[in-house]
């Protein structure tokens, strides 16, 4: 759809598997992006998504699999679990 990043990140538990492909994609990870597909990653796994499950549970690379994990994976989480406690 047209949301917004900040509408995305703070809906990140009702991302579907298309969304979380689209979003790896979007990153600049296309390649990356099948994979998450294939195994059928949503928001909800991504959210539950440890280091090790990024760089080997996916069979991707390892240098875009740390990539992915650093600056989205792990970045998702942080702005989740933030968004969350705001709420409390």
């Amino acid at each position: 759809g047209t949301q917004s990043k900040e509408t995305l990140r703070q809906n990140l538990l009702l991302w579907s598997v298309a969304d979380v492909a689209t979003y790896i994609s979007a990153a600049g990870f296309p390649e990356q992006a099948v994979a998450f597909r294939t195994q059928e990653i949503d928001g909800k796994s991504l959210l539950l998504m440890q280091r090790s499950d990024v760089l080997t549970g996916l069979s991707i690379r390892l240098g875009p699999a740390l990539k992915i994990y650093e600056r989205h994976v792990k970045m998702l989480q942080r702005t989740h679990f933030l968004d969350e406690e705001d709420d409390l």
